[in-house]
């Protein structure tokens, strides 16, 4: 009898066909596509954060590079300011002294604050000063000194919205700029001023010399407190002309190198009147003349300088001033000084009436 073999053991649903083959096999080619897109996705969102955002911070890569225009404009009738920008809370760079008028741009984070401020200088009381902020070209804070401090100030935040009808400020310089300096290294001779000059009504006699006491238009010659006043003799003229007299302190002579050379020692004086007569840092000096000269028998240097500066209610912008030192004979020698401004220029005869009057007592 023929043996039939059984079959192997399958396993079957309970109708006899495999579960797999139940699926339609279309399923597997979109559950293929859907597994290959998630994980597409899934690493283009995590390129995206490492490159636009290296930092982990999540920021903005536009917003970070954003930066503001931030304009300072300062403005007024003073020749120059001390003047003050920055962070309003965080730091303030100082521009030292600026002339008027002052304009500055620079860059600034969206959320920062402005600050500036522009202080009158020391001899520059009063008048009129105006502080004004522009973020993108738009003013958004405009103020206006007061009158004790002589100050305005500007300070926001640059998010502050513009504000309308308040007028951009001119920029118009509101004065002539200052010539450069020229000093003198030769021997130029002294012009000879041509006009009548004022009357000699007299002499005056101080610090070893004698020279001319001058009428007409100016005051008499008085006594200084040498103290108080650097001179020790003083005559005063219409429209701040002015001569003075004394011996030269022990300052100037060591400012002149200590040596006593005359040249030297009238520059000296003329750098200190300039410093202490005229708007600090602000005041220009073109040298006309400087010579040797002889005042009976004795050694003199006189140099003669125009001193170009712009000072609030002085209605002149140029000053002669002409500084004659002579030996005396003294320990230190003796100095004259005189100024004559370029708006009562009919007193410039009187420069040479001046030195050509000078005599050692």
């Amino acid at each position: 009898m023929t043996q039939t073999s059984q079959p192997g053991r399958e396993f079957h649903s309970g109708r006899g066909k495999k579960t797999l083959d139940r699926i339609p096999g279309g399923f597997y080619l979109v559950g293929a596509l859907v597994i290959l897109f998630e994980v597409v996705s899934l690493g283009a969102v995590g390129l995206a954060l490492a490159i636009g955002d290296p930092s982990g911070d999540g920021a903005s890569p536009d917003k970070e590079a954003r930066r503001v225009e931030v304009t300072y404009i300062a403005t007024g009738d003073h020749p120059s300011v001390d003047l003050t920008f920055g962070n309003a809370n965080d730091s303030h760079e100082s521009d030292g002294v600026v002339i008027l008028p002052y304009r500055e741009t620079v860059e600034m984070t969206p959320g920062a604050d402005f600050y500036l401020d522009v202080r009158s200088r020391e001899d520059q009381k009063g008048g009129t000063l105006t502080c004004t902020v522009l973020v993108d070209g738009k003013v958004v804070q405009q103020a206006h000194n007061t009158a004790d401090p002589s100050s305005a100030t500007c300070a926001g935040s640059i998010v502050d919205a513009p504000q309308p009808g308040i007028p951009m400020p001119t920029l118009t310089p509101g004065a002539s700029p200052l010539p450069e300096e020229r000093r003198l290294t030769g021997t130029v001779k002294v012009p000879d001023y041509r006009g009548k000059g004022s009357p000699v009504i007299g002499t005056v006699t101080d610090s070893s010399l004698e020279y001319a006491e001058l009428g007409g238009t100016w005051d008499r010659s008085r006594t200084l407190d040498p103290v108080f006043d650097g001179f020790t003799r003083k005559q005063e003229g219409r429209q701040r002309a002015l001569v003075k007299s004394t011996q030269v302190d022990e300052d100037i002579m060591a400012a002149a190198g200590g040596t006593g050379e005359l040249r030297g020692v009238a520059d000296a004086v003329m750098d200190e009147r300039r410093r202490y007569e005229y708007p600090r840092d602000q005041a220009i000096l073109v040298d006309v003349a400087s010579q040797p000269l002889k005042v009976g028998g004795r050694d003199a240097w006189l140099l003669v300088s125009e001193i170009h500066f712009h000072k609030r209610g002085v209605p002149s912008t140029m000053d002669l001033n002409a500084v004659l030192v002579v030996d005396t004979g003294r320990v230190r020698p003796s100095v004259l000084w005189v100024v004559l401004p370029e708006t009562n220029k009919k007193l410039w005869p009187d420069l040479n009436t001046l030195v050509s009057s000078v005599r050692v007592r």
